[in-house]
Parts: C-alpha cells; structure tokens; sequence
C-alpha cells in the first residue's frame, strides 16, 4: 500500500486548518466592527464563538479525515454507528460556547452594574458568580456528553459528592476563612481603606482576600487576621456613615471648682480649635463626683476620623495651658492615711 490512501486524509487536515484560520480572521474582522456599535452583545457573542468554533473546525476536520483512513474508517463506523461520539463533540464544544458566552456576559455587565450601585454589591462578588458559573455550566455540559455516550453518571455523581464531603472536612479551615470571605462581602462590614477597630488591633483594611483580611496599623505593619476569625469580632468601623468620627475626652478638676467655668473653658477651646466641628455642637457633661476628682465628659465631633488623635492632642494641650492660666487645679488620685494611737496601751 502506499501514500495514495493517506492523501485524502492528509488534505482533509490541512483544509480544516486553512478554515479555522479563515473563520478566525473573519472573526477577528467582525469583531473590530463590533467594538464600534453602543452594545457590548454583539461583542460578547464573537468572542464566545471565536476560540471554540476554529479548534471545532479543526477537530471536525481530523475526525472526518481518520474516517478516510484505512482500517481506522471501519473502526470508527463499527464503533459510532450510532453517531454517539459526535455528539459528545458537539456538547462539549457547545457547553465551551455556553460558558465562554457567560463568562463575557457577567464580566462585561457584572462590574458595570456592581460600580452603578455604588456599596450595595462588591466586585468580587460578581468575580465569585464568574467562576461558580462557568464551573457549574461545564459540569453539566460534561454530565450531558457523557450520558449521552451511554456512560451511567450516577456513580460519578456519588463518587463527587463523596470526595466532596472529604475534601470539605480536610480542608475545613480554608472552607470556614472562605465562606468568612464571603459573608464579609455580602454583608459590606468594611472596604479597603477603611478605618477600623476589632479584637484589639487598630488600622484601615489593606486588602481583603477570600481567606484573610490584612489591616494596616498606624505604626505601619500589617497583620493579617483569617476571616473565620473577623466575621466573630465585634467590628468597629470607624469609615461609615461617614467619615466624621465623635471623640470623647475625660476631664477631671478638684473639688471646690465651678462646673460652669469648666463649661465655659471647654467650649471656647472647641470654638477656637480648627478640627473640632461645630455642627453637631461640642457638649461638656459632668459625670461623676469620683474620690479625688469631680469629672466631666467633653464631647466633640471631628470632620475625618485621621484627625482623631492629632484634635485629641490638641485638646488636651489647651485644656492643661488654660486651666493653669485660670487657676483651676487638675488633681491626682490620692489616699490619706491616718495612723489611731491606742491609748489603752502602756508604753
């Protein structure tokens, strides 16, 4: 026998490898035609069939060429006269299409409506709904193509419900710090820049993963927390409603002072200090009549919680500088002991 046989075959390949270049650069073509038109579906559908389409013209190509292979022709009858294994191609071509097409479809709209409601949805929400779709499609294209060979799927779909339940129990501590991920997502407890305070760390959120959240602290280090563990803390996060962040400053002055000369000092250091807002009003409160001490709250409202420490120093300079000027004594706790002579004693 000769190369006369293999020569139809032979062409039949390089044609199907000619074509799938054709088609792709009609695509191509298409596609840059596409990019100018006000809709993205069009776009969306040419890159969804781009790819698949060339590698199926390919395949089909190599498929029909065995079929005019000696030998190799009579298997592949006697084996798909029933025309099983095409379909099987087809499906998972069309399951490529699909998911291809969904994948482009949430990409292109899921960000676009994710930064349109602003806070309400977080990107990596829709780059979580990316992943579990186009996993979720493949499965089922996969099921379909094999069912449809006359392969029995139910003991594959025991048998991946069995590794599952396995690989969840092994890997329970990441499976806890991811579905942490999510919730913290889902709920919107914090973004990235935010400042917060939680389990006694202080800092703004550096970066947030599907297993960990790592926090910037004012002395610029970064700790990293699991998010099994942040979704359990009591999260005080300082960046919403808004950035304005009320301050609370204990003042203690000796007994015998006037509390509305306190009132009166308080106020006018809040007027004349520049951080301090003045809607809502500073508000001086006297709290307590303590051992050493008569004490007072003072609270105030300040534009941007970065402020916080830098008005509370200023503050607390002023009220020292104002009080000495004024007279008005800052005390210290103190305990008088007094020693009782027993007189029923001889010496």
């Amino acid at each position: 026998m000769g190369l006369q046989p293999f020569l139809i075959p032979l062409i039949i390949i390089a044609a199907s490898f000619i074509a799938a270049r054709i088609i792709n650069l009609i695509l191509q073509i298409m596609i840059k035609k596409a990019e100018k038109t006000d809709t993205k579906l069009d776009d969306i559908i040419l890159y969804a069939l781009g790819r698949p389409l060339s590698i199926l013209i390919i395949v089909a190509g190599l498929y029909y060429a065995v079929l005019q292979t000696p030998y190799l022709a009579d298997l592949i009858t006697q084996k798909d006269a029933d025309y099983l294994y095409r379909k099987f191609i087809l499906t998972i071509f069309g399951t490529w299409i699909i998911a291809s097409f969904t994948k482009r479809i949430i990409r292109e709209y899921g960000f676009m409506w994710a930064a349109s409601i602003k806070g309400q949805i977080d990107e990596r929400l829709v780059a979580l709904a990316d992943m579990s779709a186009v996993y979720v499609i493949w499965l089922i294209g996969i099921m379909i193509a094999l069912s449809g060979i006359g392969y029995e799927i139910t003991p594959l779909i025991t048998g991946m419900g069995i590794a599952g339940l396995a690989i969840a129990l092994a890997a329970k501590n990441v499976l806890s710090n991811v579905l942490g991920g999510v919730a913290i997502t889902i709920d919107q407890l914090y973004r990235v820049g935010d400042r917060i305070e939680m389990g006694g760390i202080y800092g703004d959120i550096y970066e947030i993963k599907p297993r960990y959240t790592k926090i910037k602290t004012l002395n610029n280090t970064i700790i990293t927390v699991p998010n099994s563990k942040v979704i359990d803390e009591q999260i005080i996060n300082y960046a919403v409603p808004d950035h304005r962040v009320r301050v609370k400053i204990p003042v203690g002055i000796a007994y015998g002072t006037d509390p509305e000369k306190i009132d009166e000092i308080l106020l006018d250091i809040a007027d004349k200090t520049p951080l301090i807002l003045k809607s809502p009003k500073p508000l001086v409160r006297f709290i307590e009549y303590a051992s050493s001490s008569q004490n007072f709250e003072f609270l105030i409202w300040v534009k941007h919680y970065n402020d916080r420490h830098l008005a509370i120093d200023q503050i607390l300079r002023e009220i020292f500088t104002r009080f000495k000027e004024e007279g008005i004594e800052i005390p210290f706790e103190q305990m008088d002991i007094h020693l009782k002579k027993d007189s029923s004693k001889t010496p």
